[in-house]
């Protein structure tokens, strides 16, 4: 999906002066890995899910869940800029559950 244009104003992400799109408010979709279906069983397509980001490895991971309980992870195109939105810039983020297959959850990820 693509993101909407303009920039923060905070001057780090800009988006503004060079005529890219800020990727802290670039909306992104993708598959959520590793589904917990113990907290998505319950989920239907629109269903809203938190996003933030786990620190306690070794590399940051971007999770979707719902009450601070983790549904699964993300990794899509884009997925590590969200991160740095999240953590240098304190953007946040939902994921709106777009398609279900199965077992599999697709989520657009936008910025709130």
């Amino acid at each position: 999906m693509s993101g909407s244009g303009g920039g923060r104003g905070d001057g780090d992400f800009g988006g503004g002066g060079d005529g890219q799109p800020d990727p802290c408010l670039t909306v992104r979709q993708g598959p959520i890995n590793s589904p917990n279906p113990a907290i998505l069983a319950t989920l239907t397509v629109g269903s809203i899910l938190d996003v933030w980001v786990a620190t306690s490895g070794t590399r940051p991971v971007l999770v979707v869940g719902v009450g601070g309980r983790a549904a699964g992870s993300l990794t899509f195109r884009g997925y590590l800029d969200v991160i740095g939105c999240i953590t240098n810039h304190g953007v946040a983020y939902r994921a709106v559950i777009v398609r279900i297959a199965g077992g599999a959850y697709e989520v657009r990820v936008e910025p709130i």
